[in-house]
């Protein structure tokens, strides 16, 4: 029987993310500060298999993020060639909490696929997953789970 695909809409998690990936998406964060970055989690729900940062092209500006065209396509090609999909798309706030601001709600391109954002406020970083609406938005269930076999690859390869 085929899997279908997945629907964000549908989903209310908990999404499961290998410690490893959490760790890697922070650490991401952390080195773009103090400009935002932003990636890709890729698998099959509701688990993560795969990190994939992308590359800022709004680099000169600190408070926005666009993902590097070039970037997304080599990640979306690699998550096809595996069966796998967009489970997340992430991206920091190094000086503002973990809530979507108007600009995400504003920039959401993705509908509902669920958003994660970290947070550089504190130590450690706060991560939080969200769905965005046109004008609000909803907290959604996220765990840390043991490492898997993980596919990482770098902004630019």
């Amino acid at each position: 029987m085929a899997r279908r695909p997945f629907d964000p809409e549908g989903f209310d998690g908990p999404l499961e993310i290998p410690a490893g990936v959490v760790e890697a998406m922070v650490a991401h964060c952390r080195r773009e500060a103090p400009r935002e970055c932003c990636g890709l989690l890729g698998g099959s729900p509701p688990r993560v298999s795969s990190f994939h940062p992308l590359r800022n092209a709004a680099a000169s500006a600190e408070t926005r993020y666009d993902a590097h065209p070039r970037d997304l396509i080599d990640a979306v090609v690699d998550l096809r060639s595996r069966g796998a999909e967009i489970l997340a798309i992430y991206h920091s706030h190094p000086r503002w909490e973990a809530v979507p601001s108007r600009t995400d709600l504003d920039e959401n391109h993705y509908g509902a696929v669920p958003r994660i954002i970290v947070s550089l406020l504190a130590d450690p970083p706060d991560v939080r997953a969200w769905r965005l609406g046109r004008d609000d938005f909803q907290e959604l269930r996220w765990v840390a789970v043991e490492d898997g076999a993980l596919h990482d690859r770098p902004a630019g390869e």
